[in-house]
């Protein structure tokens, strides 16, 4: 049997404020699809975040209906779970739009269900859209969907569930922390626990490509959701990484893991990184925007990207805005004109301002970027917060607020900024505390008065 297995498209993704088109997801998601429709693959896997938000608008879910329906009409049937993308709420049963795509026939959406006693697999039902394991071929495809924080507890009751004479494949949206021990994900035992019954372990969310053992697999996101995700087509070392998909073989009559696995590159926009020092023009008092534009482009035309390119230009060094007035939004456009790129992003998180916030005090001769003003400035807050000085550690405090602060920036959906906060060690130590005060109430007599009285 020939899987193809993606994830993370992200259908509907806007980026740079849309100067990125939102087409660049479909492209990636329709090559994707036409190399499964011409290798003849047997089955198509879907682990999560087909879409980029739980709302979907309407020319994005064409997009979606019009590419499945290439699968459609290559009797490729397409096994699904809904990433956290998907779902308004984790644990929510209401319909999803991926559900719509199910109810359409272009897919078979798979949802695990659990009970007092564990997980409850039951097989998927066309009609009522529900069911939690598909049978195609002699393999069994099951749905673990997004579990949050509980996926080790919840896989582990999955495979508990799971019959030992059959052919396994499993559907996570997960990240590989749950697979390779770091994290407080799995153990030993869990993996032994699933790797007794999982042929195969279909994962998506981290959008990184990962391998483990031949056996579990994250393909990576087909196209940058972010900028930064560039970063992972590349090893430390400069040599080019595999990302996009990837190609699974399994033979139903062959105890273990998979025959084959091939991690696979779609195309996708290209983007550069570069960094621009703007200390020899940071104090100009004429026409220094103007001697920013020009040191921005120089540098861009030395690299040469291509015309489709997307450049992002991380600023260093000094500028002093009380002298230049930058907008980074309009010289974003004029010097990816003049540079003859599709978009330029700048980057300023490592740019000194030239100007310190109030109740901020740096050493002499010492530099602080906009990102270490912001997180002193908010130490200092959060240092005067009961709620913060109760953690106990104002740099967790610094360290949160300066994430979602950069999260709502940059458009993260709400489920995205509940999660940093969930997964926060800030919140641990909340919760340690509030424990340890009630537990010192309730260690604490009642003086007698008051035992008379109530």
């Amino acid at each position: 049997m020939k899987i193809y297995h993606a994830a993370d498209i992200h259908l509907g993704r806007q980026r740079l404020d849309g100067r990125l088109p939102e087409e660049d997801f479909a492209t990636a998601f329709r090559f994707i699809a036409e190399q499964a429709v011409q290798q003849q693959a047997d089955v198509f896997v879907l682990a999560g975040d087909l879409f980029d938000r739980p709302q979907v608008e309407p020319r994005h879910l064409r997009q979606a209906q019009e590419i499945l329906h290439l699968l459609y009409r290559a009797k490729i049937p397409v096994v699904a779970i809904e990433g956290n993308h998907d779902k308004a709420l984790i644990h929510s049963a209401d319909s999803t739009w991926v559900g719509f795509l199910a109810q359409d026939g272009l897919l078979s959406l798979l949802r695990p269900q659990f009970g007092p006693e564990g997980a409850i697999l039951a097989e998927y039902d066309a009609r009522a859209i529900r069911g939690s394991f598909l049978d195609v071929a002699g393999v069994r495809f099951v749905g673990g969907g997004y579990l949050g924080a509980a996926t080790p507890a919840k896989v582990r009751q999955i495979a508990a569930a799971l019959e030992s004479n059959l052919k396994h494949v499993l559907l996570l949206h997960a990240g590989p922390d749950y697979f390779v021990g770091e994290g407080g994900g799995f153990s030993q035992e869990d993996l032994a626990a699933v790797r007794e019954k999982v042929a195969y372990v279909a994962l998506g969310h981290i959008h990184k490509p990962m391998v483990y053992d031949n056996w579990a697999c994250n393909p990576g996101s087909p196209e940058n959701c972010d900028l930064r995700e560039s970063a992972y087509s590349r090893n430390s070392d400069g040599t080019v990484v595999a990302r996009g998909f990837a190609i699974v073989e399994i033979d139903p009559a062959r105890p273990g893991r998979p025959v084959k696995l091939e991690v696979c590159s779609n195309p996708r926009r290209p983007v550069c990184h570069l960094e621009v020092d703007c200390t020899p023009f940071g104090n100009k008092l004429k026409e220094g925007e103007s001697y920013f534009v020009k040191a921005v482009v120089k540098a861009i035309k030395e690299i040469g990207p291509a015309p489709d390119a997307v450049v992002e230009v991380r600023l260093s060094g000094y500028m002093n805005l009380n002298r230049i007035s930058l907008d980074p939004g309009k010289a974003s456009v004029e010097i990816s004109q003049a540079a003859n790129v599709f978009a330029v992003a700048l980057d300023t998180s490592r740019l000194n301002f030239g100007q310190l916030a109030t109740g901020i005090v740096s050493a002499p001769g010492m530099e602080l970027s906009r990102e270490e003003l912001e997180k002193q400035a908010i130490r200092n807050v959060a240092a005067e917060e009961p709620v913060c000085s109760t953690a106990g550690n104002p740099e967790q405090c610094a360290a949160l607020f300066f994430e979602l602060k950069e999260a709502v920036k940059i458009g993260r959906d709400p489920q995205a900024l509940a999660e940093l906060i969930a997964n926060s060690p800030l919140v641990e130590a909340l919760r340690a505390s509030k424990q340890e005060v009630a537990t010192a109430r309730a260690a604490t007599p009642v003086p007698e008065a008051v035992q008379v009285g109530i």
